[in-house]
């Protein structure tokens, strides 16, 4: 019982992540989707905690105090608590865009500005909307306005991106 057990528990398993991975792979928006306008889902990621911070920080061999150290950040900088890094951020963002233009879309240019900080227990909330689109299909783009904002609302950044989409196929709807 205990290898056949095993084994079966494995290929559930790799079932699982079978589904998930063709999830992932399904295309679910395309070029002639979407028109100035689309709004995209919003993502909600957070709340921001220490052990994020310190993750991030070892990832960006940043290990700022105003990232990582509660009290430093408080000392040094006057702030109230710890604040998510720019990257950070940057990083949830680029996570909402590809995870709504993927697997064949891509960003091709992102410009944007941090307007507020975000402290240790904030959520961050991200949304947008595409303002213009390629008038081919050939080169298939669109440009999106996008922002952030806590759970108080208070905007955190905003910028513009350019995305790529592949087109639909020919013979589908």
């Amino acid at each position: 019982m205990g290898r056949s057990s095993g084994w079966q528990n494995r290929s559930v398993g790799y079932n699982a992540f079978r589904s998930d991975l063709e999830d992932l792979m399904e295309q679910r928006v395309y070029f002639e989707d979407v028109e100035p306008g689309t709004r995209l889902p919003e993502r909600e990621f957070g709340p921001h905690t220490l052990v994020a911070a310190i993750r991030w920080a070892g990832v960006q061999e940043n290990p700022s105090p105003t990232h990582t150290d509660r009290e430093g950040a408080r000392a040094m900088r006057g702030l109230k608590g710890i604040i998510t890094s720019g990257a950070q951020r940057e990083s949830y963002l680029a996570r909402m865009l590809m995870d709504w233009v993927s697997p064949r879309g891509d960003l091709r240019k992102l410009s944007l500005r941090h307007t507020a900080s975000t402290f240790e227990g904030d959520m961050m909330r991200y949304s947008g909307t595409v303002i213009e689109k390629s008038p081919s299909a050939h080169d298939p783009w669109i440009v999106c306005e996008f922002e952030g904002k806590n759970q108080e609302g208070v905007q955190i950044l905003r910028g513009q991106c350019t995305l790529s989409l592949p087109s639909r196929p020919s013979g589908r709807q």
